[in-house]
């Protein structure tokens, strides 16, 4: 029999390391040894034309791993793929787990959903279809018999799951993004999250982790994401993983490969924090999810967080500046209002990290904050994402106005655009950070337009408030640092045959590709050299000169 795994990734440089697992799974563990292929797109392709690719393979059974961001499309597929042939069509992942008996109701054109960790159910289910065999030995199985849905309870596992890097995957990968998973589980109960409703939290063996962790390190990528959900939860086994990682870098792991790590920023040991300093620059990004400040909405969605000892860690990791630091902040969540919210943001920027996401809430199915609506009273879209529209704290409008906050965040500050411009106006106190992005937001209203038309709107928007000349002068240099191609809007541009005389001093340097701003407000000289290495936000580096000493220096 032909068995098709597949999975629709949000993005080309994405893959997806759950059909891989199922892969293995069926190649270890099946007994009717099945022809198995892995098929993978993206979400934006045409999900006609995949699913006519799945057709010519002839499988007789196409299986899907789903989650928030593919179920709308893969559902597509599937109906599309059921109008033309009889292929069982086999649901898995965390968007259909918790709600079998819903998927096998509303969607007639799938005939199994199957929950929980599938390396071993995946594949004895393929055996007990192949010969006719009885269902409910499968753990995890949702299916209709005589007229009633059947579901069998999950199996709770141990140890280290099969490998899923074999020569197949390494073969797929070309380049993407490759994920690593050390273990499975959360110690946390987060009322928004479901990874901590599975089974205990599980360590895989730590010499395979260290094995694979140099296969997936190889295989072309730039950067292994571990998708643990904590990966510090276990401090020794994290420390000896990272040092393993700096140790062997250069001789097993090549010197381009960055490693990226979700962790608990409130529970990091002192080790960590000595092991991390030393780090070689570029290797490692920390994701920390902060999600509020606000103590009594921690309590409320079970949320253990040391605020206090948070701050003061996220510091000082940002102080090593040898890492990318990611961290979270969530809008929507209970008892948190727009005066909450603002302080969790202005406390969160002012941390320093290098991206400061903003996210809103999503009710996922299985998650707390969906099955207990009394308890987290919250309206939402019901379909996918399932993101949050109104709350008792923040109103639909709030909540609107919050989104186009989102967007000014994403291309003010965690683009890193507009960095020496943001560090003016709010070191100006102006506004406060939130205030900022706030108002800008929305007064820009999410309208998509170019770098360089957006700069100048940055420009009419805040010269109201700000000394207009230090803001013309701080966005050119923003400009320069941001981009080697960019054409600078007039505006930004001062006509002085100086400019010329300085230009051609700085063209000099060799190995140099210099651009140049007179800041005549300060005084001073901006030189971007563009064929310098990026930093942490993609900015080219820069440097401030005295124009006075640039004068009579070289008698410009």
């Amino acid at each position: 029999m032909k068995v098709i795994i597949s999975c629709l990734n949000s993005k080309f440089i994405h893959s997806s390391l759950a059909p891989w697992c199922l892969f293995s799974g069926v190649k270890a563990y099946s007994l009717t040894n099945p022809d198995v292929k892995v098929m993978e797109c993206t979400i934006n392709s045409n999900i006609v034309d995949f699913a006519e690719s799945i057709l010519s393979e002839k499988p007789g059974i196409l299986s899907f791993s789903c989650y928030i961001w593919n179920i709308e499309k893969t559902l597509g597929i599937c109906k599309y793929i059921k109008s033309k042939s009889n292929i069982t069509i086999v649901l898995g992942g965390p968007e259909v787990s918790y709600r079998a008996k819903n998927v096998l109701e509303n969607y007639n054109f799938i005939d199994y959903v199957l929950s929980g960790e599938g390396e071993e159910t995946y594949p004895q289910l393929i055996d007990v279809l192949s010969q006719n065999g009885d269902l409910s030995s499968v753990a995890g199985l949702s299916f209709w018999n005589n007229g009633e849905i059947i579901s069998i309870p999950e199996k709770e596992y141990s140890g280290t799951p099969i490998s899923p890097y074999t020569d197949e995957y390494f073969n797929n990968l070309n380049g993407k993004i490759t994920y690593i998973e050390t273990s499975r589980g959360c110690p946390y109960r987060c009322a928004f999250c479901l990874s901590g409703n599975t089974s205990p939290l599980r360590f895989f063996d730590l010499e395979t982790v260290k094995e694979e962790i140099v296969k997936v390190a190889n295989s072309g990528t730039q950067t292994v994401k571990f998708i643990d959900r904590t990966f510090n939860a276990n401090a020794k086994r994290a420390n000896e993983i990272i040092k393993f990682i700096i140790d062997n870098r250069g001789d097993k792991i090549p010197e381009n490969v960055c490693f990226h790590f979700e962790i608990a920023g409130d529970i990091l040991k002192e080790e960590t924090f000595e092991i991390l300093e030393k780090a070689p620059k570029g290797l490692f990004q920390l994701e920390i999810g902060m999600q509020s400040f606000n103590e009594e909405t921690l309590k409320a969605i079970n949320r253990k967080t040391d605020t206090k000892k948070l701050i003061e860690n996220i510091k000082r990791l940002v102080s090593f500046n040898n890492m990318h630091i990611h961290i979270d902040l969530i809008a929507g969540l209970t008892g948190e209002d727009l005066k909450s919210f603002e302080r969790s943001f202005n406390i969160g920027y002012s941390l320093g990290a290098n991206m400061l996401q903003m996210g809103f809430l999503k009710l996922l199915y299985g998650a707390d904050m969906r099955k207990y609506p009394e308890k987290y009273p919250c309206k939402y879209t019901q379909n996918p994402p399932y993101e949050v529209t109104e709350t008792p704290w923040l109103s639909n409008e709030e909540i609107i106005k919050l989104k186009k906050c989102e967007d000014a965040l994403e291309r003010l500050y965690n683009s890193g655009r507009f960095l020496l411009t943001l560090e003016y106006l709010i070191g100006s106190k102006i506004f406060t950070p939130f205030q900022l992005f706030y108002k800008f937001g929305n007064e820009i209203d999410g309208n998509k337009m170019n770098l360089s038309d957006y700069a100048v709107h940055i420009y009419y928007f805040f010269k109201e408030f700000a000394d207009e000349e230090i803001l013309r002068e701080t966005i050119l240099c923003d400009l320069l640092s941001c981009s080697s191609a960019l054409q600078i809007p007039v505006i930004f541009k001062v006509n002085d045959p100086l400019y010329k005389k300085i230009k051609k001093h700085f063209a000099n340097i060799k190995g140099e590709h210099n651009k140049i701003a007179i800041l005549y407000k300060t005084n001073r000289v901006f030189v971007v050299n563009q064929n310098s290495e990026k930093d942490f936000f993609g900015r080219f580096s820069g440097k401030f000169y005295n124009l006075d000493e640039l004068r009579n220096i070289y008698n410009l």
